[in-house]
């Protein structure tokens, strides 16, 4: 992918629906899973959502996926692409803790999703990132935009 371009990220809208319904059900809680899809010309698709428990000590500010659930889907051999866990209290951009843990995971992922209630708590905020690991060995987040349908 040119630097500066933008991946594109396409959404089915059975799991834009899934993903804010597991978002809202979770509130005040961040909520996680894992996506499943596949590359496509210019982007990936997305045409799973696999919700996940959220395992963190302290839920209302960071997720920790189940380790049984976790491995269980990495075990899985079709279609491990993503990440999504929410932000119920702030934006959905990566925070500090968002880049100290994707080190975990970035080696079998290529797209990273946050979500977050809107204003009027009716729908989500959905941004999506291609994880990228640079020749230093770092991972970063590539903003990629989002297409729902």
């Amino acid at each position: 992918m040119p630097h500066g371009t933008r991946q594109e990220i396409s959404l089915s809208a059975l799991c834009g629906r899934q993903i804010a319904e597991h978002l809202f059900l979770r509130l005040p809680y961040e909520a996680c899973g894992v996506l499943r899809g596949k590359a496509t010309a210019g982007g990936m698709r997305i045409d799973t959502f696999v919700p996940m428990r959220n395992v963190a000590p302290d839920p209302l500010h960071r997720f920790v996926l189940h380790p049984e659930d976790w491995i269980k889907e990495c075990l899985r051999s079709d279609g491990l692409i993503g990440l999504f866990h929410s932000h119920p209290h702030s934006l959905p951009f990566p925070s500090e803790e968002d880049l100290q843990q994707l080190p975990l995971f970035a080696d079998l992922l290529r797209i990273y999703m946050i979500g977050s209630p809107d204003e009027t708590n009716e729908k989500v905020q959905l941004n999506g990132y291609s994880i990228l690991k640079g020749m230093d060995g770092l991972y970063t987040l590539q903003p990629a935009m989002v297409k729902h349908g």
